[in-house]
């Protein structure tokens, strides 16, 4: 946090807030927008997922300096505590000074506007993550040696008028002396037992486009995509989710001190790195470097048993990893925004989930790659395909690819026969075995209702009947599971979520019901 003639990084943003605010204070409030219709525009305004939100307040807490941030979940009592009603993302840095907390709610209010160090310019991300989650957020700030002060922002005052002063005109609250929810407080207690001397909290209430059904959803996306975002930021900040340590996690598996690069005895493999400076006509003066990391990886990598293909319970746990980050990764200043699998010279297929690419580059070359107010997304112009092509970004993908069949080739060569991946074949097999001077004849593992048509376990099976030997009953439960599993990490969003939820729905019930004394069928460890 080093600054310049004495004074640290923080009291410089500080000192910028409040000429900032000053001067907007000062300037004409002539209106380009209807307020209220902006606002209900601005909640569409696309976000891919809450996570994709959320991360913009992740962002803003790192650009505050801050060491820890968390994102912390409140509940109100009335709902089941499986779902947050008031998540809140609260962080250490330097704060906010009050006159500037009504403007940082406000869409474009930042002292940072077209500042290219950091993560964000616009000054869209928090209003407009904020509302596209909930109805109503509040900003709560505190500047080292100052008090708690905040603002809220409610739609519903909004459209019934309340924000309206007397001329007519749509104005915030200035900020006011704050109390905390109870659940914060705790949570700076616990965390921060020495004081929570600075920082800020955005607290989002009235949530009615919640992706996630459950708490548990919710920390398992978050944790993953946070780890693969930030990883090369993990270093400066400590990201923490419902108590959960967010650990990082290179895309390309190339990082030693990242999560799954010793999970198994298998290792990704690199190409040379190449960096290429950029002059960005947009910008004059601006000058950026594009850098492009490459990587290949044995076809066995996401498979726990690496005679056979990474499927269903065989998939270890890099295998969502390769799924999710397929195609060219772009990174911005540090942090991944987007994934593209077509590019003008190939398409990233199935088969390509085993080479790794990155393009990093610098926030002076914004207007050559596209970059959208929500940083979730790249439109890459012309003149930067053009760069990657002549950095030999299409020879070095062919490369990857050669390197990748060369491995299957080889692989194949002495791994003998593909195996079943799920058991279930051997399970159904075995099952329904009769002595061999009988016709052998499949019983159906489930049957249709005659008159609705829906699906039902069938009294017949072996499963249901209860003649499967304790075994071959836990097999085929364990198969269900798994690809119940599989098929839920292969989603997102609600999807995803819903899977997740019967799962934890039917470890409850049998809990109840004293079939197993297990107390959850999902967990996840703490740091």
């Amino acid at each position: 946090m080093a600054g310049v003639d004495g004074i640290n990084a923080a009291e410089t943003v500080l000192i910028a807030q409040r000429k900032y605010a000053d001067l907007k204070h000062r300037q004409s409030q002539i209106g380009l927008t209807i307020p209220e219709a902006f606002v209900h525009g601005i909640r569409h305004i696309g976000y891919r997922s809450n996570v994709d939100a959320i991360a913009e307040l992740i962002d803003n807490s790192i650009q505050a300096y801050s060491q820890r941030v968390d994102l912390v979940f409140g509940y109100d009592g009335s709902v089941s505590l499986k779902k947050p009603s008031q998540p809140a993302v609260v962080d250490d840095g330097h704060g906010m000074a009050p006159e500037m907390l009504r403007l940082a709610m406000m869409w474009g209010g930042t002292h940072r506007e077209n500042d290219r160090a950091g993560l964000g310019r616009y000054g869209y991300g928090l209003p407009s993550s904020a509302v596209s989650i909930g109805r109503r957020f509040t900003i709560v700030s505190k500047v080292a040696g100052g008090q708690l002060f905040a603002v809220t922002l409610d739609l519903d005052a909004l459209d019934a008028g309340k924000y309206r002063n007397s001329a007519g005109d749509v104005a915030l609250p200035s900020a006011r002396r704050a109390r905390l929810p109870a659940f914060i407080n705790e949570y700076l207690r616990r965390t921060f037992p020495e004081g929570w001397h600075s920082g800020t909290i955005v607290v989002i209430e009235k949530l009615d486009r919640l992706d996630w059904a459950t708490t548990l959803g919710m920390r398992i996306n978050l944790v993953r995509h946070f780890g693969v975002t930030y990883h090369k930021l993990a270093k400066e900040t400590a990201i923490h989710v419902d108590g959960h340590r967010v650990l990082p996690i290179d895309p390309l598996f190339l990082t030693p001190e990242c999560e799954f690069f010793l999970l198994d005895e298998d290792r990704a493999q690199s190409l040379d790195r190449i960096d290429i400076k950029v002059r960005n006509p947009a910008a004059p003066g601006q000058e950026g470097q594009i850098s492009l990391r490459y990587a290949w990886l044995p076809p066995s990598f996401g498979a726990i048993d690496k005679t056979r293909d990474a499927v269903g319970l065989n998939a270890n746990a890099r295998f969502p990893i390769l799924k999710d980050y397929h195609g060219l990764i772009f990174s911005r200043n540090g942090r991944i925004i987007d994934v593209q699998s077509r590019v003008p010279w190939t398409v990233f297929i199935n088969n390509d989930r085993y080479i790794r690419v990155e393009v990093e580059f610098s926030a002076s070359l914004d207007e050559m790659f596209g970059v959208t107010t929500t940083k979730q997304q790249v439109s890459v112009s012309t003149a930067v395909w053009h760069a990657l092509r002549e950095a030999g970004l299409p020879k070095a993908i062919e490369q990857l690819r050669g390197k990748v069949r060369s491995a299957k080739l080889e692989r194949r060569s002495v791994g003998g026969q593909r195996q079943d991946p799920t058991g279930l074949e051997e399970i159904s097999k075995r099952l329904v075995q009769v002595p061999s001077h009988r016709p052998v004849r499949t019983v159906p593992l489930l049957t249709r209702d005659g008159v609705s048509l829906d699906l039902r376990p069938s009294d017949r099976h072996p499963l249901f009947n209860g003649t499967a030997s304790k075994i071959e009953t836990s097999r085929a439960l364990r198969a269900l599971v798994g690809q119940i599993i599989n098929r839920a990490s292969s989603s997102g969003g609600r999807r995803r979520s819903d899977y997740e939820c019967l799962l934890e729905d039917w470890s409850d019930v049998l809990t109840r019901t004293g079939i197993t004394d297990a107390p959850q069928i999902l967990c996840s460890t703490d740091e």
